[in-house]
């Protein structure tokens, strides 16, 4: 795929307003964290939480996202989907990836940013406020945490590999329960880091893939451009290249078929 044109968000500075916005949306996140947020957590139908960070930091990304990019829409998970805009562009947002965790005290929530051109994830960006971690990522423009290029790891056996895992309840979730047996049957070890903490853990090279299921686009858009462009591969389940796939594998590129045999091909769900 060529290189993201950036001229299509502004140029660099249009790249270094998204960034400082976010790094806003992330002190307003914290704000909430250590105000006691999670003591006020509401439940979705689906039970699913939900507290005020959630929706007011999506509330503050989506105005400034509103007001500097008119023509491109908007996927957000508290306010849901649009078409793609005029211009090709749609901005995804979960603006608490993690919510559980939140709620919880642990440190491994994050905020998250991604856009898809034309259809294709190009740019994604992530905050984990509690760590103080920004990774910023774009189509031929390289991923890097704090400034620093990342690299994924060069594991090339799965009899080596550590994997990455979500909540065993995405396994029930997606009808997958036989996949956590056949994962510890042929992975030298599986590791539950949830959320965005899995893709964090792949990029620093701490595991060499990350099994995600039961997710939505703007869970894995920011993921999937900085696996990319760390030198790694995002796939569906299905082994297309896509962000719209329930159930999704990004690994070092090296281990990557052989956990994709592991799972068993599946039809693409768009």
């Amino acid at each position: 795929m060529d290189a993201f044109d950036l001229d299509r968000i502004g140029g660099h500075k249009g790249l270094a307003a998204l960034t400082d916005e976010l790094l806003a949306c992330g002190e307003l996140a914290l704000r909430l964290y250590s105000g006691g947020a999670a003591a006020r957590t509401q439940r979705k139908p689906d039970r699913s939480p939900v507290t005020e960070a959630d929706q007011l930091v999506e509330q503050r990304l989506m105005g400034f996202l509103r007001k500097h990019y008119p023509d491109a829409s908007f996927w957000g998970e508290e306010t849901g989907s649009e078409d793609l805009g005029s211009n090709g562009l749609r901005f995804l947002v979960d603006p608490i990836d993690g919510t559980r965790a939140f709620v919880r005290g642990l440190p491994t929530w994050s905020v998250l940013l991604g856009l898809e051109a034309d259809g294709e994830p190009v740019l994604g960006m992530a905050l984990m406020p509690a760590n103080g971690d920004l990774f910023v990522g774009a189509t031929g423009h390289g991923a890097t945490m704090n400034g620093r290029p990342l690299r994924v790891s060069q594991v090339g056996s799965l009899d080596d590999a550590v994997v990455s895992h979500g909540g065993l309840d995405q396994f029930r979730a997606a009808q997958r329960t036989d996949l956590p047996a056949k994962m510890s049957e042929r992975i030298y070890t599986c590791r539950g880091f949830a959320d965005f903490d899995g893709y964090r853990q792949l990029l620093l090279g701490r595991v060499d893939a990350m099994i995600d299921l039961d997710i939505k686009p703007y869970d894995v858009c920011p993921a999937a451009v900085l696996v990319r462009e760390a030198g790694g591969r995002f796939t569906g389940f299905s082994g297309r290249d896509s962000i719209h796939e329930a159930n999704t594998v990004a690994s070092n590129g090296l281990v990557h078929d052989a956990l994709l045999e592991l799972v068993g091909l599946e039809e693409t769900r768009s």
